[in-house]
């Protein structure tokens, strides 16, 4: 029995390190000849009707009828972190190579800490150097010169683009900082598929403001139609369930580790497939931040633990 729990364990957390990891580079090639917003808000409402149609086979239509007060919730976090977090993510990374783009949104940890300082909830000393070791890493990424665009991109707009990940990170990490406070639905997938389905209306709603338009799909490439398709399958709905299951059966401490995995997951593959320059002062800058990281998630695991 012990065994079986554990197979399930690692095989749920590889899950998440590989799948999650690999979403940088799915939306690289999205956007490459997709409009961002809009491809976005196609991959989220696409694996919110997934859901769905995996909620109502399992568990019936009444599951859905839930508190208004409670997909109101839903929906706003999910505005927060799909439609504005990771809408900046997929305008960046038409510009920012995905390791570098990783390594800036793994810093979801050192800025919901953050917040709890600011809260007035008393850290640990390790979470304190965590955080400033982690934003003294980010720092030494951002720093001129260090990183290099992607080839074809406006190279003079790269730090105006990793400072909107900042951003997309930052509304990520509000949503995920005060999601706990508020009244959620209980069952973690119909909370996520309210998230999707706000995420993706506020993406196609944005795109458009932004001037995007669905014709510009009918000129979209294959190979981003079958990432947009991965994206919504494989990164949203079976990398969610398998978190989802590490959540509630695995330890904490353990679930989280996929935070500063998944963005050296990425970076092997942007640089294997997608030829982007990673240089050694970036995985200097990396490496700061991922041990910034790991201090904080080794000592929040310790203390009352939250999603993140």
């Amino acid at each position: 029995m012990k065994s079986t729990h554990k197979t399930k364990t690692w095989t749920s957390l590889w899950t998440v390190y590989i799948l999650w990891g690999s979403t940088y580079f799915g939306i690289a090639i999205a956007v490459k000849t997709m409009p961002a917003l809009l491809s976005m808000g196609i991959r989220f409402t696409l694996a919110a009707i997934l859901l769905a149609g995996i909620i109502l086979v399992r568990k019936g239509p009444n599951e859905f009828r839930i508190p208004s007060k409670e997909i109101i919730n839903a929906g706003s976090f999910g505005a927060l972190r799909l439609g504005i977090g990771l809408g900046a993510l997929a305008l960046a990374e038409k510009t920012v190579p995905t390791g570098i783009a990783a390594l800036i949104f793994c810093c979801l940890p050192l800025w919901v800490s953050l917040f709890r300082t600011l809260t007035g909830d008393k850290p640990s000393t390790l979470t304190l150097l965590g955080i400033a070791i982690g934003f003294a890493g980010v720092a030494v990424l951002i720093k001129p010169g260090q990183v290099t665009a992607i080839a074809g991109s406006d190279h003079e707009k790269l730090w105006f683009w990793i400072a909107v990940i900042l951003f997309g990170n930052l509304s990520w990490s509000v949503g995920t900082f005060l999601a706990p406070k508020f009244p959620m639905p209980k069952n973690s997938f119909i909370s996520t598929f309210y998230e999707m389905l706000s995420g993706g209306l506020i993406l196609f709603i944005l795109g458009l403001l932004k001037g995007e338009r669905f014709s510009a799909f009918a000129h979209s490439t294959l190979a981003s139609w079958l990432a947009i398709l991965y994206l919504a399958v494989f990164g949203s709905v079976v990398g969610y369930s398998a978190f989802v299951w590490l959540v509630a059966n695995a330890p904490v401490s353990l679930t989280t580790t996929y935070v500063y995995v998944n963005p050296v997951i990425a970076v092997i593959l942007g640089t294997v497939f997608l030829k982007e320059e990673f240089h050694f002062s970036e995985l200097i800058g990396g490496s700061v931040v991922l041990i910034g990281v790991l201090l904080v998630v080794m000592a929040e695991s310790k203390r009352e633990p939250t999603t993140i």
